[in-house]
């Protein structure tokens, strides 16, 4: 019985989707016990650690859809992805640029 071989197109698919799955239940279990840490130091990296994990859960596939799409659209993603990791970064920090 031979197995059929693996094509590059499938890899990248295999590894988009185990990075997906892992961020996801990365981003589930921080999520849970940065519950129990509210308000401490603790509670707020395991809700960056959320943040990054669902980051890379959406990156990867949203970059790949991009790459078919014209240059308007990968300048989108790469902005749309500064701000969501600028939001990460200053929502960490609890800086408040209104005050």
């Amino acid at each position: 019985m031979s197995r059929k071989q693996r094509t590059e197109g499938q890899a990248k698919r295999d590894l988009v989707k185990l990075c997906a799955f892992v961020a996801l239940i990365i981003a589930a279990f921080t999520f849970t016990f940065g519950g129990l840490f509210n308000g401490s130091i603790v509670g707020d990296i395991l809700n960056l650690v959320a943040k990054i994990a669902l980051l890379i859960a959406i990156a990867f596939p949203a970059y790949q859809f991009s790459r078919g799409l014209n240059k308007g659209w990968k300048i989108v993603f790469w902005i749309a992805l500064v701000i969501y990791v600028l939001g990460c970064v200053f929502g960490m920090l609890n800086i408040n640029i209104g005050k």
